[in-house]
């Protein structure tokens, strides 16, 4: 599937290649472009599949999602890369470097590890939330986020699920995923891997402080996998680690991109 990206900065300069978590939007990642693109990198953003401003599909999985990516990569004639994704982003990044390990330099995780969980369950209720607003009857988009203010989200979530309404002329509001897609597909996103995946390459994990999605009992799963992994820890951050702390993600992610 040919996705859409977003581009920062000369590709003659060294890629880096953002992939973001269930729900996330290219744009999200705007500050990381123009940051990484100042320090002279070459960084490529795409939206996933059913995702953003990407085609849509009722296959959605890790095979296809990391095959979506690689196309991209080979469009792009980049033979190498660090890659970098955050939750289910960060796992099909896991994917690709399982895949194609020559063509992962360097690999950043954000807060997951490569075990199964039950996380993405969570994100069911923010894809009912979603789908019960009646989007032909929003003359504003502020009608739309009182709708979903009735979850009770805090104002950080709220802002985040707010960033996959679109407005068109034609069309008016509607939602930029496919969220029927995702959620029939949900299930897929909390699979492990099998043991008979690894990655060599030098591997980065960075988890938040005040976050479940990295445990204690993640870290043989971690080392089987990614045998040359190291781990840095952000105290104060949740899972949104670049959200919460992104002065401590940009050191973290600055020191091992650029100083190792």
């Amino acid at each position: 599937m040919q996705l859409f990206y977003r581009k920062y900065g000369d590709p003659k300069n060294k890629p880096i290649v953002v992939i973001f978590g269930l729900l996330g939007v290219s744009e999200n990642w705007d500050f990381f472009g123009k940051h990484f693109a100042e320090l002279g990198y070459y960084v490529l953003v795409p939206d996933v599949r059913n995702h953003g401003q990407s085609p849509h599909s009722d296959v959605f999985n890790y095979d296809v999602l990391a095959a979506d990516i690689k196309q991209m990569i080979d469009e792009e004639n980049i033979k190498s890369c660090y890659l970098l994704g955050h939750s289910m982003g960060g796992k099909i990044a896991m994917r690709l470097a399982f895949d194609y390990p020559d063509m992962v330099e360097k690999l950043e995780v954000l807060d997951i590890s490569p075990r199964a969980f039950d996380h993405p369950m969570e994100h069911v209720g923010f894809i009912s939330a979603m789908s019960r607003i009646d989007l032909t009857k929003a003359q504003h988009r502020t009608d739309v986020e009182a709708e979903l203010a009735k979850e009770n989200y805090e104002r950080r979530l709220l802002l985040f699920l707010m960033k996959n309404l679109s407005y068109s002329h034609e069309n008016g509001y509607r939602w930029k995923p496919y969220l029927d897609g995702i959620a029939r597909n949900i299930g897929e996103i909390g699979k492990g891997f099998d043991e008979k995946y690894h990655y060599d390459g030098p591997t980065l994990f960075v988890r938040g402080g005040q976050s479940d999605y990295i445990i204690e009992k993640d870290y043989p799963f971690m080392k089987h996998h990614f045998p040359n992994y190291e781990m840095v820890t952000l105290p104060e951050s949740g899972h949104w680690i670049h959200v919460d702390d992104p002065e401590g993600f940009n050191k973290a992610t600055e020191d091992f991109f650029c100083n190792k």
